[in-house]
């Protein structure tokens, strides 16, 4: 039992939760998981891994069985019930879809290489071991002694049983995946290798440094008018660049968003509202309003108690200035009114030290035998040693100065409603606890309030006109992209467009809970428009128009064509000035002679550049074939044209220096080795073709 108290101290059993996607989390990577999408053998799939196709069913089993986990990991920290709201539910579906993962990718690569985890080695690894799992440490260590107590691990294992079984079983799997993964990465380290050849090159690509001039005659300069192109150009531009339209399983939407905001209507109603409870409230005792309030406000009432300085300004001005039972004029903050009475003023401190001998709710019938003996003048400091059961048993109990808001309600209540050097028993959620309260200081005058709270929300004619209008678009849109804009036009509304969002999305645009338009994208053709789908709880009604559709794999030319026309344009831009530098050239002696008959004007770069380096910092944009071409050039020779990212360049190297931070051989070589590193791994999730079709069922 005393095992199961320290873990309830610990957020450390979450282990369950995380570790199966922390492992992952630095080789798999979205764009990973969006690659080499294939076709669903049926629409009930949720995806297939390496060939193997995931049935809804066996997704639904295992987060059964990781919720059950994640229940009894809860339950080992927390009295509570755990709460299951849409982020936990979401990623325990995470979870289960990287366990599938890992089962058929992971597990599969190291039963094929003959890896794995016998009994007696995972007994050393969870109980025996002189060195224990990381897993099991961070779970059973003692925060006081910062070490595993052995003994009680042991008895821990020896007694479980029902739930607790259950989840050291978990454990278990945690540990032995952990295990395996490391070794696999220890073979990768140790298969990694570079050759020399690498190392030369590296070497001689840094070995000199070269500064050089430039001129640039920009794209920009030539007007799209002087470019001509035919479809032909276009498609040859696509069949020898077809790697560049390698894309992932996406969408590109256009939309309209609806978020439905009170109207002038809503904040009226609210206001006679609040003028109707100010007259109620008035008639009422001190005594009576936090009733009133409890019956009256959209938020439960705050029985805090606050200096000057620490309210609102519109009641911080004039709330010490009154007395009890009075009730201040209802002001608006956001889209909150608040309506706030006087319940009572106290004389109360900023801070207490005090020191606490705490009981479990096991042992709690212990507590009244121990408060008799402290009255008889027995020493706290070792009473709080001997029967204390958290943290500060050690230290007598001794908690220091803490203010109100650090201590749960009823504990502070008792060590700030009291006079210094009151003995007291308070309960507790964590149990019974002994209280002596040693000290206080900053006493100061405080009030305590009861407000009523009403949120000023949109009503449901408010939403009836933002429906309204929703459907009139989604009516009047139907037929087509341009059908669509057109819809929009009319209203007064400009679309906005998303591109590239994969089932596996959780969210559109700003919009986080967008599961509904995420599927429906995924069932609609192109030019279909949607029906008003509610996203962000209901909170937003969107339309919107499918305008792409891509799978993975290449892009067809049809889809890609718009992406081409610029590139193609580019390149005809690039003809056009080379012929025109080139010309120029004929009678130009020296880069400046060049510039002047181009109407440029020549720059340097500094500071100098070797091969290694990784871009030009002067220039706007990676220019690789500049760099290439300046490292593999002479000096004081004038280039020939080079046509870059932005235009076209005609340079000059004015100096080739030895490099004076070339590296060692040595340095190299390891470089390059770390640059291999999780190759292994990236390269196994790339095979598995992994396709993700959770979006359809959440």
């Amino acid at each position: 039992m005393t095992t199961l108290e320290t873990l309830r101290t610990k957020a450390g059993v979450f282990v369950s939760i995380v570790i199966g996607i922390a492992l992952l989390a630095f080789i798999v990577n979205a764009d990973t998981l969006a690659t080499a999408r294939a076709l669903f053998s049926s629409e009930d799939d949720m995806g297939k891994i390496a060939g193997n196709t995931v049935s809804r069913e066996e997704f639904e089993n295992l987060l059964k069985y990781n919720t059950e986990i994640y229940k009894i990991s809860y339950s080992l920290y927390s009295q509570d019930a755990p709460p299951m709201n849409d982020r936990v539910n979401e990623s325990l579906r995470d979870k289960t879809w990287q366990d599938l993962i890992s089962k058929y990718v992971r597990d599969a690569e190291y039963s094929k290489i003959g890896l794995s985890v016998s009994e007696t080695e995972l007994t050393d690894l969870t109980v025996t071991g002189t060195t224990l799992s990381p897993i099991i440490t961070q779970i059973f260590t003692n925060p006081e002694t910062g070490t595993v107590d052995r003994a009680q691990l042991q008895n821990f294992v020896m007694n479980m049983s029902g739930a607790i079984g259950i989840w050291w079983n978990d454990i278990e799997d945690q540990v032995i995946n952990d295990r395996l993964y490391s070794r696999y990465s220890q073979l990768e380290t140790k298969s990694n290798y570079v050759n020399s050849i690498d190392v030369e090159y590296s070497l001689e690509g840094e070995k000199n440094n070269f500064e050089f001039s430039y001129i640039l005659k920009d794209y920009a300069s030539v007007a799209d008018s002087l470019i001509s192109y035919r479809e032909a150009d276009l498609k040859d531009y696509y069949n020898k660049n077809r790697l560049k339209y390698k894309s992932t399983r996406s969408r590109d939407i256009e939309f309209v968003a609806f978020t439905a905001t009170p109207s002038a209507n809503d904040y009226e109603k609210v206001m006679y509202k609040m003028e109707e409870l100010q007259t109620k409230m008035d008639t009422l005792s001190p005594a009576a309003m936090y009733m009133f309030v409890r019956r009256n406000s959209d938020v439960a009432p705050d029985s805090m108690y606050y200096k000057k300085g620490e309210l609102p300004t519109v009641l911080d001005t004039v709330v010490f200035n009154k007395k009890a039972g009075d009730v201040l004029p209802y002001y608006q903050d956001g889209n909150t009114y608040n309506l706030a009475g006087i319940v009572r003023f106290r004389n109360l401190p900023d801070s207490v030290k005090a020191e606490h001998i705490l009981f479990s709710p096991e042992n709690a019938v212990k507590a009244d035998s121990v408060l008799n003996l402290l009255k008889k003048g027995a020493s706290f400091a070792d009473l709080a040693k001997e029967f204390g059961t958290d943290g500060t048993a050690a230290n007598g109990g001794d908690l220091g100065w803490f203010d109100f808001k650090s201590m749960v309600r009823p504990f502070s209540d008792s060590c700030f409603f009291k006079p210094v050097g009151s003995l007291m028993k308070v309960q507790t959620q964590f149990g019974v606890h002994i209280v002596k309260v040693r000290d206080a200081k900053l006493y100061s005058n405080k009030v305590q309030l009861a407000t009523v709270k009403k949120n000023i929300t949109p009503s449901q004619e408010t939403y009836q006109s933002y429906y309204a209008q929703a459907n009139k678009i989604a009516v009047q849109g139907k037929g087509g992209v341009e059908k669509f804009r057109a819809a929009c036009t009319e209203e007064g509304l400009s679309p906005r467009r998303e591109n590239n969002v994969g089932m596996e999305s959780k969210s559109v645009a700003q919009y986080p809970q967008a599961s509904n338009l995420i599927r429906w994208m995924y069932e609609a053709e192109e030019g279909d428009v949607s029906g008003i789908l509610e996203v962000d709880g209901k909170n937003t009604y969107i339309v919107a128009v499918l305008v792409g559709a891509r799978d993975a794999g290449i892009s067809p030319y049809d889809k890609v064509k718009r992406q081409i026309i610029p590139e193609v344009i580019k390149n005809r831009k690039a003809e056009y000035l080379n012929a025109q530098i080139s010309d120029a050239k004929k009678d130009a002696g020296t880069i400046d002679e060049l510039a002047a008959k181009l109407g440029a004007s020549v720059a340097s770069v500094s500071p100098a550049i070797n091969f290694n380096t990784s871009y030009i910092p002067s220039l706007r944009m990676p220019e690789y074939r500049l760099l290439g071409a300046v490292t593999s050039s002479p000096e004081n020779k004038l280039s020939e044209p080079v046509a870059g990212e932005s235009g076209v360049y005609v340079y000059l190297v004015t100096g080739i220096a030895e490099n004076p931070q070339a590296q060692t051989p040595e340095a190299v070589k390891s470089r390059l080795g770390s640059n291999n590193y999780s190759t292994f791994y990236r390269v196994l999730y790339e095979k598995a073709n992994i396709v993700d079709n959770r979006g359809r069922f959440y």
